[in-house]
């Protein structure tokens, strides 16, 4: 009986670290696919509005700019940290929002082949599941001196996100699918400072400016990384041909490899203990198929003995 509890522990055991094992790939497919039906429901909303012909982008475009037109220079606030409601909520929310959820568009990175949805916001329930618009900085819809800023997080274990924004180096390109347009940045700064470090987020005079902000170093988050890109031309064939090596991806990223290393190590466990308690069960049978069989000899030769005495017997009864 214990012995057949240990194996239901062993089995236990072994599910509980494959849970624990699958938890991060899972959660992150779980969460790139709902991105991807975010984007997805955008964009239909958006097809949908022009088929009806009930949306005018030149009038969105128009509320942005004067929107980005009215900012204050200020210092804005870490996005990281709980930032308190101002009076422009209702007149921020209300740009570039044309499918009433909260989507200004979307936000693509070839180089480390992420797409994700840019809400309005840096609120948590935001950054936990896409990336973020800075309140207070440019809306992200181009134009000389804006400086949109966007953020997401990095190294959660639900959601790649922007884990791997560091491995953008200057001359590398995003996208923003903004409202029918497409704008292009080139990444042209790189930069790590202290979270209340923000004067770099301002605007310069005459510039179409876009930084993507996200925590520093991966899973200590003490730091801020910025990484800058300034607006040029649209080039596919050259911004889709962007990528990174697979060695130098995060572990993150190439969690699905990681995932096929551990069974794998699992598996040749599992086997190597599975031929010793097989090697074991064969000694054991047999040891005891020999000392069966030294039974069976002891037990022959005493019968062996024992009919031999019996002849002596009855001849000394009859004399």
């Amino acid at each position: 009986m214990s012995k057949k509890a240990s194996k239901i522990f062993i089995v236990i055991l072994f599910l509980a670290g494959l849970s624990l094992l699958l938890y991060p790939l899972v959660a992150n497919q779980w969460n790139n696919y709902r991105q991807g039906q975010l984007i997805s429901n955008y964009e239909q909303t958006v097809a949908d509005m022009e088929a009806q012909g009930t949306i005018d982008y030149e009038a969105e475009w128009a509320q942005a700019e004067s929107y980005n037109d009215a900012l204050l220079p200020s210092i804005l606030p870490d996005s990281f940290a709980v930032a308190q409601a101002s009076e422009e909520d209702e007149r921020y929310m209300s740009c570039l929002n044309i499918g009433g959820d909260g989507i200004m568009g979307t936000i693509e990175i070839p180089k480390i082949k992420i797409t994700l949805p840019i809400f309005h916001t840096t609120d948590e329930d935001v950054l936990e599941k896409a990336a973020g618009h800075l309140e207070g900085s440019s809306l992200p819809a181009g134009g000389k001196d804006t400086h949109a800023v966007i953020s997401a997080h990095r190294g959660l274990p639900s959601a790649a996100l922007f884990t791997d924004l560091d491995k953008l180096e200057k001359g590398d390109h995003f996208l923003l699918h903004i409202l029918d347009d497409i704008l292009c940045y080139e990444v042209d700064q790189i930069m790590v400072v202290e979270p209340e470090e923000t004067q770099c987020l301002s605007v310069e005079e005459g510039e179409d400016l876009v930084t993507l902000l996200t925590c520093t170093p991966y899973g200590v988050n003490s730091h801020r990384l910025l990484v800058r890109g300034h607006r040029v031309p649209y080039e596919p064939e050259v911004v889709m041909n962007e990528s990174v090596p697979l060695g130098n991806m995060s572990l993150h990223t190439n969690y699905l490899l990681w995932v096929v290393i551990g069974l794998a190590v699992t598996g040749a466990f599992c086997f190597v203990l599975y031929r010793r308690d097989r090697k074991m069960r064969m000694k054991q049978k047999s040891e005891a198929a020999k000392e069966k069989a030294k039974a069976d000899s002891e037990e022959g030769k005493a019968d062996s003995e024992g009919t031999k005495a019996e002849p002596d017997g009855s001849r000394e009864e009859g004399a």
